[in-house]
């Protein structure tokens, strides 16, 4: 039986301000974008060649029909896209004001992936699935992130191997003492964890990485991955620490980096279920994280996000290109 990976969280339109230093009041032009970050690293599964499945509710408004034809063009499975009727698209809007800082306007009112509720979800088989991986603000929002945590509770309990990113955006964040409260509830049973150094210090209030790891109680079972920007990444397992470094390469920018880094360890790391995941030697978790930031390097050369997920034949050939993984020089 083939499993499916099922990836869950929001699913939105950036509008991002073409101008700089103007702020949203004087913002005239605008790029729209899909975003979300479980849908990006949906897209990014996919096109790694993973078969990959978006559980959430899509409204019914125009640009609901645009994810929805984004999601079927990247063959992302959409068995469990609910049908959200009488609903809207969540909407972000993004400026860069003139001190340099962003604003934020969001129009979320009677939007469709917010108010996913368990009464409507479609029935999802444990057993004909991978992995589930999920996060971000919809953990933030409700119904969806009650709903979102059942989902969870549910495939935890038969066995399925779980995966958390918090991708903490404190200006996406309306009502953080729910995120918080529910992402500590989460941290210490998910079995894969990731979480970017600026994630680490927001939710922990710490000024390094090796403080702010001492302050959480992780699954002592599970896998914990931090990225660190231009430094590399780091993953805790079995008390060791594996670290590994990026390739030099000229950014372009470095949106949807996290959720590309993301997609690529699940798509490692899901094949093994959590039963694998046990049996996960130190080189292997390290051929996966060297395969992670390779993945992560490429989308930071382009500009995007879901749009900038590379495929496992670009992953292959850029680590064959800087001498990465199974191509490095011994």
């Amino acid at each position: 039986m083939t499993k499916r990976i099922i990836c869950s969280g929001e699913i939105l339109y950036d509008f991002i301000s073409v101008a700089k230093g103007t702020g949203l009041a004087g913002a005239s032009q605008f790029l729209k974008k899909p975003g979300g970050s479980p849908f990006n690293y949906a897209v990014g599964l996919a096109r790694l060649g993973m078969d990959v499945a978006f559980l959430v509710k899509i409204g019914d408004d125009g640009f609901g029909e645009g994810l929805r034809e984004f999601l079927s063009s990247e063959k992302v499975n959409m068995s469990y896209v609910v049908d959200g009727a009488g609903h809207n698209t969540t909407l972000a809007m993004a400026a860069v004001n003139e001190q340099g800082k962003p604003e934020f306007q969001f129009y979320r009112e009677n939007s469709a992936d917010v108010s996913l509720t368990v009464d409507e979800l479609p029935p999802i088989s444990p057993q004909e699935t991978s992995a589930f991986a999920f996060g971000s603000i919809a953990l933030a929002d409700s119904p969806v992130g009650d709903t979102i945590i059942h989902v969870f509770e549910k495939m935890k309990a038969n066995g399925i191997l779980t995966v958390l990113d918090p991708n903490v955006r404190p200006l996406y964040i309306e009502n953080k003492p729910v995120f918080k409260k529910r992402i500590k509830y989460l941290i210490p049973l998910v079995d894969v964890l990731k979480f970017s150094d600026d994630d680490l210090a927001t939710l922990t209030d710490s000024q390094s990485v090796e403080e702010g790891l001492a302050k959480l109680e992780t699954n002592p079972a599970g896998l914990v991955i931090v990225t660190e920007g231009a430094k590399g990444a780091r993953a805790l397992w079995r008390g060791e620490v594996v670290q590994v470094h990026c390739p030099r390469i000229d950014v372009a920018e470095t949106t949807g980096c996290g959720d590309s880094f993301i997609a690529a360890a699940i798509s490692k790391l899901a094949p093994l279920g959590r039963s694998g995941l046990a049996d996960m030697s130190l080189k292997f978790l390290r051929n996966t994280l060297e395969f992670s930031n390779a993945a992560a390097s490429i989308v930071a050369t382009r500009y995007g996000a879901a749009n900038a997920m590379p495929t496992r034949r670009e992953v292959d050939e850029f680590m064959q290109e800087h001498k990465m993984g199974p191509y490095a020089e011994r």
